[in-house]
């Protein structure tokens, strides 16, 4: 008996049966599914133009000491209006804001900037405290309409 019928018996198969096969005679239609598999795979990795994308983002430059920074970008094409609602400890005093807010409440600990016919790019409110903050202590919301849509979106933005 030669090799290729021991191998044969192994695997409960007759030599007749395993003379049809050639190496790499199923490589075919599982080289077809694979391709498929990965194209889907790839598919829902990449980013296409269809997927929403935020028109705005935001995260703090420095969110510690006296002066913490928030940095917010605005993709195209930009809301029509922002407000940004910064959060901090109840009690402290503002000595500088840039941009100064149009609402400041130091009992509450709230400061409200509000942000009409912005172009695309990034902006940056900085504001120096009285006294060293820590970063659990803060926190800004983004609220604008979605362009096109008009569907009311908020978002939080922590240090």
């Amino acid at each position: 008996m030669n090799q290729v019928s021991r191998q044969a018996q192994a695997f409960g198969t007759s030599l007749q049966s395993m003379d049809g096969m050639r190496p790499g005679a199923l490589t075919g239609p599982y080289l077809l599914v694979m391709i498929l598999f990965f194209f889907i795979l790839l598919s829902c990795v990449i980013p296409s133009p269809a997927m929403a994308v935020e028109p705005v983002s935001g995260r703090y430059l420095s969110s510690y000491g006296t002066t913490i920074s928030l940095e917010f970008r605005v993709l195209y094409p930009p809301p029509v209006s922002l407000i940004v609602e910064q959060y901090f400890p109840s009690g402290l005093e503002i000595i500088s804001a840039a941009p100064m807010p149009q609402r400041y409440n130091r009992n509450d600990g709230t400061m409200k900037w509000i942000f009409k016919n912005l172009r695309p790019g990034a902006y940056t409110i900085t504001i120096e405290f009285n006294q060293p903050i820590l970063s659990a202590g803060i926190q800004a919301t983004l609220r604008y309409r979605y362009p096109g849509s008009g569907l009311f979106t908020e978002s939080t933005v922590l240090p």
